[in-house]
């Protein structure tokens, strides 16, 4: 009987009821469960692995996303609600239960987005991304595939981020590619040049990655557009000088205006040196690119231009001298 079938009806934390997988990833498995004190509520439970090459890193890198989630107040990330550890002690976090398309669902099955569909979701998107770099954390895997349109009663579609399995605080040096670590953090159509040829990630391959998801919602292709798209491909095409993206956008197409095109190019740069500054620069110059091309929506899809921080993210202005960890110490994974 593997694990999964062993945690199949049990109640973790004397409250929390798995029903189903959900899904799993590199080091966890995803769980719905009832959250049985509150009239069953259907949650989400990220579970680590029973067996793992490096259980040591595996049980790190969960706790530092439960913490990573705990200390987030943007409404693009799910709420942590509990930690805790199986009856066989790996450990556990419980999040609120995010629903909906993927983005890159979303856009396989839709096609591209008008800018009026894209602006408000990027900008939701990119004022997350702000707040984990003004606590001095790096995400490395943002990708279509981890963006979900949740359809809220009363709100409208939200924008959530899933996944900060690979976040590191932007401090702490990466790993430097070598045959015993050939593989880089992220997603390949979205990682950034440097990443692919050193390992090496930052803010600025955070922005490059933005750049590929805007790019993709709006042409409704990827930024590198190749026929073989296995990761070896995609490396040898990041360490080349051919240019990024594949295709300019307005040659997918031609009605977006070349000033939005050229605010999407830049955070698509070869060297971080070249694309925008931050987060903040990118979203403001975005915004400012599509306000007078959607000015009778604006007011109404709430576009926040970079030096407004709604929702919380306020908070996140001033990192600590401890690059934001400071504040994970109190987090810490209960026995059952």
């Amino acid at each position: 009987m593997t694990t999964s079938d062993k945690l199949m009806g049990v109640v973790l934390g004397d409250d929390f009821r798995i029903v189903r997988q959900l899904g799993f990833g590199g080091y966890a498995r995803v769980y719905v469960a009832e959250q049985l004190s509150v009239g069953k509520r259907l949650v989400a439970i990220k579970v680590l692995h029973a067996m793992h090459n490096d259980i040591t890193a595996a049980v790190a890198g969960l706790k530092r996303e439960a913490a990573y989630l705990a200390l987030m107040r943007s409404p693009c990330f799910p709420r942590i609600l509990r930690t805790g550890t199986t009856p066989d002690g790996l450990p556990y976090f419980v999040m609120e239960l995010v629903s909906g398309r993927t983005l890159d669902v979303a856009i396989r099955e839709s096609g591209a987005m008008s800018l009026k569909q894209a602006a408000p979701i990027l900008d939701s998107l990119m004022e997350g991304i702000a707040e984990m770099h003004a606590r001095d954390i790096v995400h490395r895997d943002i990708k279509t595939g981890n963006v979900v349109l949740e359809e809220s009663a009363g709100y409208g579609v939200r924008v959530r981020m899933l996944d900060l399995g690979s976040a590191k605080p932007a401090y702490e040096k990466d790993l430097p590619l070598s045959p015993n670590n050939p593989l880089s953090v992220g997603s390949p159509p979205y990682v950034a040049p440097e990443t692919a040829e050193s390992g090496q990630t930052s803010e600025a391959t955070d922005i490059y990655s933005l750049g590929a998801v805007a790019y993709e919602m709006i042409c409704g292709i990827r930024a590198l557009h190749l026929k073989d798209t296995s990761p070896e491909s995609y490396n040898e095409y990041l360490k080349s000088d051919r240019a990024i993206p594949t295709y300019r956008v307005g040659t997918i197409q031609p009605d977006i205006p070349e000033g939005v095109e050229d605010v999407i190019h830049q955070a698509l740069a070869r060297k971080p040196r070249d694309r925008w500054a931050s987060v903040l620069q990118f979203r403001k110059a975005f915004f400012d690119a599509v306000r007078p091309l959607i000015a009778e929506d604006a007011d109404r899809i709430l576009l926040r231009a970079a030096g407004t921080r709604g929702n919380g993210s306020d908070r996140a202005a001033e990192p600590s001298s401890e690059g934001g960890l400071g504040r994970l110490l109190p987090l810490r994974f209960r026995k059952r």
